[in-house]
């Protein structure tokens, strides 16, 4: 496996540091990689390569901000980690819109580097295994649970939504529900099942999911908050 890391920061100190930090750790773990530098927002998007699996993306730049170059790269690209690189922490909700992996405050140490990168490659090993075998009507449905928005009941089938399809199996939401423990899956109405690194927002008793609006129980939007701000605390370093 080569692991596909870039590196956007427009001060060539802040790079030079960073890039050595990460290619020590990267020798120390004996992992094949290949690096990729940018020196601004707008070349990172220029010359982006779908092959990216970690990128390290400076939030202060001029002219396109990192938040807003990485608001365009999730318009094509959900799958790359992001790692903002800021010296503030005042992002941390902007993060979440753009499923921001971690957020490393500046000046970066080695040690940082090296926790939160190490964790990163683990995560993107666990997800070449993260998939769940369901029986369908006349087969067998493996579907990655990354790719799934929500899922829903509709009469006496689970519709399971990703961003592209949906599959329709018989199966009891309580079974589902209990299938997905600890994948970061909230049941947030009777009839709702949603991914919670999926949730774009949520406005009082709705959360959006790529254009779908899904209501949130009375008794459940407590609970939808406190995962999703466990969740999104994670990613504070």
């Amino acid at each position: 496996m080569i692991l596909h890391i870039g590196i956007c920061e427009d001060n060539l100190i802040h790079r030079t540091i960073l890039i050595n930090h990460i290619e020590e750790v990267l020798k120390l773990e004996k992992v094949s990689f290949k690096l990729y530098e940018f020196k601004s927002g707008e070349e990172l998007l220029e010359k982006y390569t779908r092959s990216l699996d970690i990128l390290f993306l400076d939030i202060h730049m001029e002219k396109l901000t990192g938040m807003d170059t990485a608001r365009k790269i999730r318009e094509f690209d959900k799958r790359v980690e992001i790692l903002f690189t800021t010296s503030i922490s005042d992002y941390v909700h902007e993060g979440y819109e753009v499923r921001a992996y971690r957020y490393l405050i500046k000046p970066i140490i080695y040690e940082v580097v090296q926790k939160h990168l190490k964790e990163c490659i683990f995560n993107i090993i666990e997800k070449e295994t993260n998939f769940l075998i369901i029986n369908g009507k006349s087969n067998l449905i493996k579907i990655n649970l990354d790719s799934v928005l929500y899922i829903e009941t509709k009469e006496r089938d689970l519709i399971i939504h990703e961003i592209d399809k949906s599959y329709k199996v018989k199966m009891s939401m309580r079974k589902i529900e209990k299938l997905l423990e600890g994948k970061h899956f909230f049941r947030c109405h009777n009839s709702f099942l949603v991914n919670l690194k999926m949730i774009e927002s949520l406005d009082k008793n709705i959360v959006y999911i790529n254009k779908a609006s899904i209501p949130v129980s009375k008794y459940r939007v407590k609970g939808l908050k406190k995962e999703l701000t466990s969740l999104l605390g994670a990613i504070v370093c």
